[in-house]
């Protein structure tokens, strides 16, 4: 009796393990995943040793928009995951321009207005993939994305223009450092 019952605790402990495995790994395939970051391309905002939520479900029902940080694969390179925000969106006309960042969309031009997460004094500059000055019309499925430590950010002004099998997915939540917890 006592072998029996000891028999029967080991397949309830296995069967909810493995039941709890299997549902784990569907939400982190199918739902949303967690990411750290690694690197100052998005600091302030965002520091090394930060812990954050990357849910994958957004780009199915209304997709990104501009501002939102996501986590992306870089062109030409799928082992590396970079965090970036969204700054040009497709159907963008966009521009690097005195240390600016220029939109034009749907004959409404404006300058990107970034004091949400950039501090005034900020320069945009452009780079080798994205140079100052030029003019850059964004297609269906093609985004800008910049770090928000423009000085020191390997992003769209390097890589160039991100295609949206690109991104991983959005970032909804900082999960640690507990005390800079916080929801996007």
């Amino acid at each position: 009796m006592f072998l029996r019952n000891v028999k029967n605790s080991i397949l309830e402990i296995v069967e909810t393990l493995l039941t709890s495995f299997i549902v784990l790994m569907t939400v982190y395939v199918v739902v949303a995943f967690p990411v750290g970051v690694s690197g100052s391309s998005m600091s302030p905002n965002l520091e090394t040793g930060d812990r954050l939520l990357v849910e994958k479900v957004t780009r199915l029902f209304e997709g990104y928009s501009r501002g939102d940080i996501v986590v992306l694969h870089p062109p030409e390179n799928d082992y590396i995951d970079y965090v970036k925000r969204i700054v040009g969106m497709p159907g963008d006309t966009i521009k690097i321009v005195n240390c600016k960042v220029m939109i034009s969309r749907n004959d409404t031009k404006f300058l990107l207005n970034e004091e949400l997460y950039l501090s005034p004094e900020v320069c945009t500059n452009g780079g080798k993939s994205l140079a100052e000055g030029r003019i850059y019309n964004l297609k269906v499925n093609e985004y800008v994305v910049l770090g928000d430590n423009r000085g020191n950010s390997s992003d769209s002004r390097y890589f160039g223009i991100v295609s949206e099998d690109r991104i991983q997915g959005k970032v909804v939540a900082r999960l640690w450092p507990f005390e800079k917890a916080k929801l996007y």
